[in-house]
């Protein structure tokens, strides 16, 4: 009887373990295609939106990487939604990339793009 107990609890464990290895690693994949994912755009932003660059350029570059956006006299603006693995204290695995461009008067590129991806319910 004792013997069966233990080969039960035996089982468990290693079910349990596998169970959160496998989790583990299916997490760890889907955060590092998150930051593949925002490294691709920081990485276009910072070569198709220089100073200077036009609003036209900026809206083509928003379209091209399927970001809604609006664009005012200061400021184009867009974010994505997308997903990843949330760390602990975020109540789901939601996430969002953010891409801004301060403009001047002309409606050109002021300063370098900025791009920030976040989980969306953290604490």
């Amino acid at each position: 009887m004792r013997r069966g107990r233990v080969a039960i609890f035996a089982v468990l464990t290693i079910v349990g373990v596998s169970w959160f290895g496998l989790r583990e690693y299916n997490c760890q994949q889907r955060n590092a295609a998150f930051r593949r994912q925002i490294e691709t755009i920081k990485r276009d932003a910072h070569a198709q939106i220089k100073v200077g660059t036009k609003k036209p350029d900026i809206a083509q570059f928003f379209v091209k990487h399927n970001i809604p956006f609006s664009i005012s006299e200061s400021l184009a603006s867009g974010f994505t939604h997308t997903s990843g693995c949330a760390p602990f204290g975020c109540g789901s695995d939601v996430a969002v990339i953010n891409v801004r461009v301060k403009l001047d008067e002309a409606g050109t590129a002021a300063e370098e793009p900025t791009v920030v991806g976040m989980y969306t319910n953290c604490l």
